[in-house]
Order: C-alpha cells, then structure tokens, then sequence
C-alpha cells in the first residue's frame, strides 16, 4: 500500500475538535502513535491513535454502510463518496468504497483499475464469504476499494431474481462488516437498474448529492421515490437520506436560490452547509488523490469535513 502515508490527520486537526491544544493531544498520545510526513510540517497522527481518541470522547463507531445515490449524472457522487472515505479513513474508520459504477470512476480516481482476471462485485456477490476479502485493495492503513470495471454492466442480468436484489449488495456489506470495516462507501452509476435496488436494500444512509440544475432536482425526486418504492417492495425501513448540495457557487443566483428552495422543502433531509465549486478537486484527482491527501487548508476541505464530521457524529 504505497499510499499508506497521504490519508493521515495532524495533531493540529485533531486538537480543533474538541477545543484543545496541539500540546494536549501530544501529551495524550504515545510517541508510536505520532507520524512525521516527508514535506508535511504539522506532525501526524496514526488512524489507530485517532480511533481511540475520538472513543473515549464518545464517537460511534458501529458499523454503517453509506450510498451515494442520484439517477442523474454529474452531480458529484464520485467524488462525494471518494472524498467522505479519505476523510473517514483519517478519523479512524476502517472504511471501503465498494465501486458499483461499471464506468469505475471511484477506481480510476485512485488508480486502482483491475486487471481482466481480478475479481469485482459482479464476480463476488454470490459467494461473499470466501470472495470479497480476495477483491478488496489497499489504499491507505484505514482505506481500501473493492474495484469496479465495465464487466459490473453484467449486474441486470445477474440480479433479475427479487431475492438476489434484496441480498446481493447486503451480503457483500455484511462481509465486510465480519472483517472490522465500519464504513462501507457505496458509489453507484446513475440508472435505475438492479444494482441500485439491492444497494437501496443495504443502505443505511443514502447521500443524494445535487447540484441548482432543474434536472439535478429532478433527479433527486425520481430517486426519493424510488427509495420509497423500494423500501414498500420489500418490507424494508427506509434508510436515512442526506440530501448534499455539491459545485455551489455563490455567485450564481440560480445556486443560491436551489439551496434555499431545498433546505425548505427538506428541512430535516438537506445538509445545511454546501460543498462549494474548487478547482482543488480537479487537480486533486489529476494526481490519484483526494483534497485530503494534503493538509493544506482550502474551502474544499473546510466543506467535505464539516460534512463528513456531521454524517459520522464526529460532534465534540
């Protein structure tokens, strides 16, 4: 896992959570546990040391399985989901975006494309107990993927049985769970084919990211229904939804007024707080790398953290 290194937290990050010092976080923690980068001024911090930091001030960390869902495309679901594991990982998350998008973006995002004879989901789903470990790669100490090619397409053929829908994505979910993840990322193509019903059926959370476009919102409300519907089908509780407003420029009146129209509609559903357009994503996944492969501070940090902090209860 040559990328073990670039997913850490800085004992400055970690000190700003709960109001403390820099001091008072060093002092609490072994010396084992304090990581210098090469390049990286801030001292860092093992995933390890911050998990258990982070339980004793009363952080949850039960087992979740989070989609990213939207029957639209290009509404930032890759890189909602890609960014929320990397910052995840770094708060101490054993985490794994599973990649259900036969175009693999989450894949090529870290340059994990699989070779012709590597498993992927539509190869593991029927016998997940001895399949999914074997599929999964290493990204980071705390960050894997369980990678995705085009041969993913084959899932409505695969899946046109209820019951294999309902458990497929479940069983995948709950192998990973028996092997310590507590976050499973879910990054899923935007259609409304079988793979989105089983991973509807496994959701715990569903993060729907949107932009001001009318068919962006449009989206948001075929894939509102389609949960609903889904969830009726088969006797399931409706997971969470997170509604995520993604490239929010203020500058755009359309924008401004998208968010406000959104956040009265879905008081209870809408993240208060957008995801504001940076170039720094960009230029981030032209090196195979999230915003917070660095910890130099920009708002598109500042945003997927707060973000991320409220939807894992990171609240000190």
């Amino acid at each position: 896992m040559e990328n073990t290194e670039q997913y850490l937290l800085t004992v400055e990050e970690l000190s700003q959570l709960n109001g403390s010092t820099p001091a008072d976080v060093t002092a609490a923690l072994n010396d084992t546990d304090l990581i210098r980068r090469s390049g990286i001024r801030s001292t860092c911090v093992s995933p390890h040391a911050v998990r258990s930091y982070l339980q004793e001030n009363g952080v949850d960390f039960a087992p979740r399985v989070v989609a990213h869902i939207n029957l639209k495309g290009g509404t930032g679901k890759t890189t909602s989901a890609i960014t929320t594991a990397t910052r995840a990982a770094q708060y101490g998350f054993k985490t794994c975006i599973v990649d259900m998008d036969s175009q693999a973006s989450a894949s090529f995002a870290f340059d994990m494309i699989p070779e012709d004879d590597d498993p992927i989901f539509c190869d593991v789903w029927q016998n997940p107990g001895e399949m999914v470990m074997g599929a999964v790669r290493g990204i980071g100490e705390f960050l894997y993927i369980l990678p995705s090619s085009l041969d993913n397409g084959l899932l409505d053929m695969q899946l046109i049985n209820p019951a294999a829908q309902k458990n497929a994505v479940k069983g995948v979910c709950d192998e990973l769970k028996c092997n310590g993840f507590d976050l499973i990322v879910l990054d899923c193509p935007p259609s409304l084919g079988t793979a989105i019903i089983s991973t509807i059926c496994a959701a715990d959370t569903i993060v729907i990211p949107l932009n001001h476009d009318a068919f962006s919102k449009k989206g948001l409300r075929l894939t509102i229904e389609e949960v609903n519907s889904i969830c009726d089908t088969f006797n399931l509780t409706p997971p969470e939804i997170r509604l995520l407003f993604t490239r929010f420029d203020r500058r755009i009146k359309m924008a401004t007024q998208a968010f406000e129209e959104l956040s009265k509609g879905y008081p209870e559903e809408m993240t208060p707080f957008p995801i504001r357009v940076s170039s720094d994503f960009t230029k981030a996944l032209e090196q195979k790398q999230t915003v917070f492969a660095t910890p130099r501070k920009t708002t598109a940090r500042e945003d997927y953290d707060a973000y991320v902090r409220m939807l894992l209860g990171i609240n000190l």
